[in-house]
């Protein structure tokens, strides 16, 4: 175990990156939210799932940066890096990453836009088309059906 002064600061500064990666992680979940709506169920089954890789990543960097021992400082050290990404970098990164991803979705939605109608269109000829293939099984059922009740009279008349 090594306690000098410098492992000590490099472990708190791996600690601040880790807790920089995590508010980069929540950031990365909250612009998936102002996208894609979703049920206070997901809601919930994401926030456990932010925490289970969170706890991971947490793991993982007290492993890698101090063998496995954490002490209160490097705890310190994953909550000033968050909040200092969060008061210095949140902002811009999340308008960034809002930005690209409006950028890569808007000829996507101008795509599905114009074929919106045909597609529509498609689906109200589809409709029709079961429609008359339901009709003649059901007459074809019903045929059948007679068929059946014929021959069993049939075969039941002395």
């Amino acid at each position: 175990m090594v306690t000098s002064a410098g492992y000590e600061l490099a472990a708190v500064a791996g600690a601040m990156a880790c807790g920089v990666s995590l508010a980069f992680l929540y950031d990365l979940f909250r612009i998936k939210r102002k996208f894609v709506r979703t049920s206070t169920v997901f809601i919930h089954i994401e926030d456990i799932l932010f925490w289970l890789i969170a706890a991971i990543i947490v793991f993982l960097a007290s492993y890698i940066i101090s063998g496995g021992e954490t002490r209160l400082y490097f705890f310190l050290g994953i909550l000033s890096g968050g909040l200092l990404y969060f008061i210095l970098l949140s902002r811009i990164v999340t308008w960034a990453l809002t930005g690209l991803v409006r950028a890569v979705l808007w000829p996507i939605g101008k795509i599905l836009g114009l074929l919106a109608p045909v597609v529509r269109a498609l689906l109200v000829k589809a409709g029709k088309l079961l429609e008359k293939i339901r009709d003649r099984a059901a007459i074809g059922v019903y045929r059948v059906g007679v068929d059946i009740r014929r021959f069993r009279n049939a075969m039941t008349k002395k």
